[in-house]
């Protein structure tokens, strides 16, 4: 930051990690999540590759939400992708299903979250890639309210 005389007020340095996404390990990028208020908004953002993801974590029983999976790897098959929905204590309650991003050019997965059955309360989904002989996870928090 500087001041009109360009004088150095203050500074700040952070590090960012950049995965390298040419190497042979699985790598999940950035877990997307959505949320559509209707069927009509869900199928266009399903099919819409570029649709804007939501910053929030917070959704009620009638939103309609899915995870978009980026992931990288190596291999001609490419990472497979398996979900799971976990309590609040990380118990297993169910396995989500997990299909290609409709449009996409390969690499991206969506994992599609029923809420509209699940009680008021908070869970996670997670996910794991794997492919090459590796693999990583990541988890996601959410909450449902009323």
């Amino acid at each position: 930051v500087e001041s009109a005389q360009a004088e150095t007020l203050d500074s700040e340095v952070r590090e960012v990690a950049v995965p390298d996404l040419t190497a042979p390990d699985v790598v999940i990028a950035t877990p997307q999540v959505y949320r559509a208020r209707t069927v009509r908004e869900f199928q266009q953002m399903k099919a819409d590759p570029k649709a804007v993801p939501t910053a929030a974590r917070e959704f009620g029983r009638m939103d309609r939400v899915f995870v978009r999976i980026p992931t990288y790897g190596s291999g001609a098959a490419g990472p497979t992708v398996t979900a799971k929905l976990l309590n609040r204590a990380g118990a297993p309650m169910a396995d989500l299903p997990v299909a290609a991003t409709a449009g996409a050019d390969g690499g991206a997965q969506d994992v599609d979250l029923a809420l509209a059955s699940l009680p008021q309360g908070e869970y996670i989904v997670q996910l794991t890639v794997s492919g090459g002989g590796t693999s990583t996870q990541e988890l996601i928090g959410f909450r449902i309210t009323g």
